[in-house]
């Protein structure tokens, strides 16, 4: 395999509670022996399982470090609340991605099967591709279908995307001015000052978590509902947020893997783009919001320099202005270049949005039920995460206690 670099993933680098987790049931019981043989078959399908990140020398590009073995880090407790508890100390310390494998796996046997919990930092896949390693554990483990081989392939530079995704002239003059900024400051965020940072940043940001289930029946309902009016769950979700929380913008995640040329199938790294979605509908009504809210997703969906938006900004911007961005924002570093990118572009002033990430419907024999555990961005005060499973519905939101 070539090697890999750190290209749109840089912006997940230097960023504090970057993680986020896929719990699942499975109906078979606990085999100490299967479940470590199952990872391993994971590990040897998926190189950046194996992996650690790492400085190329001489240089500050980052890459994934193969390692000759896994580096997948399980542990296995005694209940659900030990596991929960677990994951919930993740948002409290620092995850070092050059000392610690990029995926932890928390086990709780169970007198029936198990509960597994799968933690992965954004480095190493977004949502649906940690669903989709979920998935395949599971297959592993209970009908022993062992992964197949996935070469990893990251997008390289902004000539992956797809036609008319760069930067208009507006977006490139601004990223060109701040990458000149940095450049006459002359000086970059040492690993030691961010997880200083990170630790300052845990005390005053507090992460609660509530789930939500929407049964078959319920799910029925809203299929209904969206075939008879024309917009899809997912706007109906948003609908639903815009109306309840009374915000005007959702940030909500959109998959890029079919529309990039060079996508390898089961392959981890991030293949998402996110777009932000006005609707200042004024109207009470969750089927005429839903309406609006369809419309402006089209918009967005049909546009590429509207959809590729954030991706393209990543790829022409200085990597180590990058990771300057959220700690030149809202902790003690000195940047004005970082600081402009960090709240001017990419929102990490104070943490005022809302955002929705729908990993959509899976059909799965070899799992009892699973929930899609999002992550709590420093840019979001309120983010949802669902996924249907086997025609149920699971919901999960991680909530940012300092913004409320």
């Amino acid at each position: 395999m070539k090697k890999q670099y750190l290209m749109t993933e840089r912006a997940h680098f230097m960023c504090p509670n970057m993680h986020f987790g896929i719990l699942m049931e499975i109906e078979k019981e606990y085999d100490k022996e299967a479940m470590k043989t199952s990872l391993l078959h994971l590990a040897d399908a998926h190189p950046f399982l194996k992996s650690l990140i790492t400085y190329e020398n001489g240089t500050d590009r980052l890459y994934y470090r193969v390692t000759g073995e896994s580096k997948i880090d399980v542990v296995v407790r005694e209940n659900k609340a030990a596991v929960w508890a677990d994951y919930e100390e993740l948002s409290k310390q620092n995850w070092n991605v050059f000392e610690k494998g990029l995926l932890k796996v928390y086990v709780c046997p169970e007198k029936d099967g198990m509960t597994v919990l799968f933690a992965a930092h954004h480095l190493l896949a977004d949502g649906r591709g940690l669903l989709e390693l979920s998935q395949e554990f599971a297959r592993d483990y209970v009908k022993g279908i062992v992964p197949a081989y996935a070469e990893e392939n990251l997008m390289e530079s902004i000539d992956d995307l797809p036609e008319g995704s760069r930067l208009s002239g507006i977006g490139k003059l601004l990223v060109r001015q701040a990458n000149k900024q940095w450049v006459k400051e002359n000086h970059k965020v040492s690993y030691e000052q961010y997880e200083d940072f990170v630790k300052q940043y845990a005390e005053k940001n507090r992460v609660s978590y509530e789930t939500y289930e929407a049964d078959k029946e319920a799910l029925q309902r809203m299929k209904e509902l969206c075939k008879a009016n024309g917009f899809s769950i997912n706007d109906l979700l948003m609908a639903y947020v815009y109306l309840r929380k009374g915000t005007k913008k959702i940030v909500i995640a959109s998959d890029v893997r079919n529309v990039i040329s060079n996508y390898n199938k089961g392959a981890l790294g991030n293949y998402a783009t996110a777009m932000g979605i006005s609707c200042n509908a004024k109207t009470t009504d969750v089927t005429e919001m839903a309406k609006k809210v369809h419309k402006a997703v089209q918009k967005h969906m049909k546009k590429n320099s509207k959809l590729m938006l954030v991706l393209a900004c990543y790829f022409e911007m200085s990597p180590t202005l990058l990771d300057a961005a959220v700690i030149s924002t809202i902790g003690e570093f000195e940047s004005k270049a970082g600081h402009f990118v960090g709240e001017g572009m990419l929102g990490y002033g104070q943490p005022d949005s809302y955002s929705i990430t729908n990993l959509g419907k899976i059909e799965n024999d070899c799992i009892k039920s699973v929930m899609f555990i999002p992550p709590a961005s420093p840019i979001a005060k309120f983010t949802l995460g669902v996924v249907t499973l086997n025609e149920e519905m699971r919901l999960c939101s991680s909530v940012n206690k300092r913004a409320l």
